[in-house]
């Protein structure tokens, strides 16, 4: 055998798997890029999803609370969910099943959106009882589960083309995996290969925790700043959070609450046993005067809002204005109650002082009427000038301008001295 065959042979060798190694690197390459294309697909249609859920709670929240904060979210977040479907379009123009399913999904979300319009059209014309009696049909509900059913499908269709992709990526590591078996070179390529993706994907996946550290940072930073307290339960009652805004209301530490009690701590026994059994008669059935009050109301009218009187550690009261309402999961599961309420003292010492104000104005002007500007005078006669030209006596003048009346008598001074004419005139009589 000559010497240059084996050389050669060897050489050959070395070049088809340096051959097949590119061409399997080139096709790990493209599933890579599929998988993660179909994976920015995903997650894509669940930031559509969770945009729509923003939608309707903006949209619920507008036509519950009637705060101008939701009518703006709505809007902003009906804008987004438009540039969102169009991007997910542009990410599938190479799968036309999909662009079918986001047809459909876009032709239902525009008749939520349509009727998301028509829902708050109600509310500002006929106030929440005109929303209630449009929602009575579940119109709503059923074109929401429209556009949740499509987006299913949609991301049902990307998770199993993100299975498949997953599997001819597997299958493309496991050749060049017996590939690498024939020489050392390519071996250690590939491990340099496999290390620069890990790598990159262990940067990307730290960047995305950074972001949502940053993320959790700010809705903290936006709860321990606000000036409403604000105060979360699950479903029992129990607390679960207790901002620091409840604690200067109340007079407790988020420790002393949270896990261990309920809002019924600092609530007035007796306004939520009257709560009770008002709530008794309504439902037909007895309410206890505990948290399941605060529940049954939220039942019926899915919302308990209104002005109550609460109780801080120390044993002083003070009105507040309170709302708490329900917090559900994704998927519309009660997953607790929400909370929030401010100390209304200042507002109602206002409204006291302006309703005495009111009330001692009002008598006043009962009593008193005045004269004011400059009134044209006789120095001789004492005669007063109308605004018409003519001359009337003081009395005439003052009658007409005010409801006082004239008693007439007789001064100290001027019966001293006119007390011979008086006199004299006592005798004629």
């Amino acid at each position: 055998m000559p010497r240059w065959l084996p050389m050669a042979g060897s050489v050959t060798l070395m070049i088809m798997v340096a051959v097949l190694s590119a061409v399997t690197i080139s096709q790990l390459r493209d599933a890579t890029y599929w998988r993660k294309h179909t994976f920015e697909v995903i997650l894509a249609a669940q930031a559509f999803q969770d945009n729509f859920l923003d939608i309707q709670r903006a949209a619920g929240g507008y036509v519950v609370m009637g705060t101008p904060s939701f009518l703006t979210a709505y809007q902003a977040d009906t804008n987004l969910e438009l540039q969102q479907i169009n991007h997910l379009s542009e990410l599938t123009e190479d799968n036309p099943d999909q662009q079918s399913h986001l047809k459909l999904t876009a032709e239902a979300m525009k008749r939520v959106i349509g009727y998301d319009n028509l829902m708050i059209a109600t509310y500002d014309t006929n106030g929440p009882e005109g929303v209630l009696h449009l929602d009575e049909s579940g119109r709503g509900r059923l074109l929401s589960g429209k556009v949740f059913d499509d987006l299913k499908s949609f991301s049902d269709t990307e998770q199993n083309l993100l299975t498949a992709r997953d599997a001819t990526e597997q299958e493309n590591y496991h050749t060049l995996a017996r590939l690498l078996v024939v020489g050392s070179l390519v071996a250690a390529a590939l491990l340099l290969l496999a290390n620069y993706l890990a790598t990159r994907e262990l940067n990307q996946r730290r960047q995305v925790e950074a972001k949502l550290n940053e993320v959790k940072m700010l809705q903290d930073a936006i709860i321990n700043s606000a000036t409403y307290a604000i105060v979360t339960t699950d479903k029992g009652g129990i607390v679960q959070t207790f901002n620091p805004a409840a604690e200067r209301y109340l007079g407790y530490s988020a420790a002393e609450v949270i896990s261990k009690t309920t809002p019924m701590l600092w609530r007035d026994a007796k306004e939520i046993a009257e709560r009770a059994e008002k709530l008794s008669e309504r439902m037909g059935h007895p309410i206890r005067p505990t948290f399941e009050t605060v529940i049954a109301k939220i039942e019926l009218d899915k919302l308990d809002q209104g002005e109550w009187t609460y109780v801080r550690k120390d044993g002083s009261r003070f009105p507040a204005s309170a709302v708490v309402t329900r917090m559900t999961d994704a998927k519309g599961k009660l997953t607790g109650y929400l909370g929030l309420f401010r100390d209304i003292s200042d507002r109602k010492k206002y409204e006291l002082e302006r309703e005495k104000m009111v009330i001692e104005l009002s008598e006043a002007l009962v009593q008193v009427k005045t004269l004011s500007g400059l009134i044209p005078i006789c120095g001789w006669c004492k005669s007063v000038r109308s605004d018409t030209g003519y001359w009337q006596s003081v009395e005439q003048y003052v009658r007409s301008r005010t409801d006082a009346t004239f008693t007439h008598g007789i001064c100290p001074t001027c019966q001293e001295k006119f007390k011979d004419e008086i006199a004299r005139s006592n005798q004629k009589v």
